[in-house]
């Protein structure tokens, strides 16, 4: 992602991009582009004109030398275990946990064999239509060894139906039951009891006005 005032308008844009081997090519679509920096309208009158064209082209080698330039590697959701030698080790997540990006999760074990379980939702339904949203997630339980490996129990082990976009979780204590609570964007708190496997669903909390 290359972030600069490209226009000398006062304001920050981010442009970012994608990589097919060595080459870096813009997501941002062209009527986005230039939408957010409207002098490159004239470079790129018609849509034929930006495509395939590298960032190096839309950009001049002194703009892109001043913008601020970041890169990240994993996109992958994954685990930092410490590895008590003072550094972490990083664990990549199972498929299940990849389908969506994962925004609210919670630490614990929850099926009562003594090993740390992961419990995560997510969802994402505002990205743009060129993108897709991201709703293949309805919660994911992920089934800990105890040596830093997960593996991901189904729906109907786990007992979780979470539909819709997750932003937080956390584990509540109710009397004899703990409960998990999911917060939701724009929707219902979802309550899970989680005394055992499969997790049961509970009556939704009422939403905030």
């Amino acid at each position: 992602m290359y972030t600069a005032d490209f226009d000398n308008s006062g304001a920050v844009k981010q442009i970012l991009t994608c990589y097919n081997k060595d080459t870096a090519y813009p997501l941002v679509l062209r009527h986005d582009l230039i939408s957010v920096i409207p002098h490159l309208k004239k470079k790129y009158l018609q849509y034929e004109q930006y495509k395939q064209q590298r960032i190096e082209d839309i950009f001049t080698p002194a703009e892109l030398n001043r913008a601020v330039k970041m890169e990240a590697y994993t996109l992958q959701s994954a685990v930092l275990i410490n590895n008590r030698k003072g550094g972490f080790t990083m664990e990549p997540l199972p498929a299940a946990a990849q389908f969506s990006p994962m925004y609210g999760m919670v630490v614990a074990d929850y099926d009562g064999d003594g090993k740390t379980d992961i419990l995560m939702g997510g969802n994402f339904y505002q990205s743009k239509p060129e993108a897709g949203i991201y709703d293949a997630s309805y919660g994911t339980l992920l089934k800990g060894d105890g040596k830093g490996h997960f593996s991901a129990l189904t729906a109907q082990q786990s007992g979780i139906r979470i539909r819709g976009a997750v932003r937080d979780m956390t584990l509540l204590k109710a009397g004899n039951r703990q409960l998990l609570l999911a917060a939701m964007s724009n929707e219902a708190v979802k309550v899970l009891v989680v005394n055992s496997l499969p997790l049961t669903h509970h009556q939704a909390a009422s939403p905030q006005r």
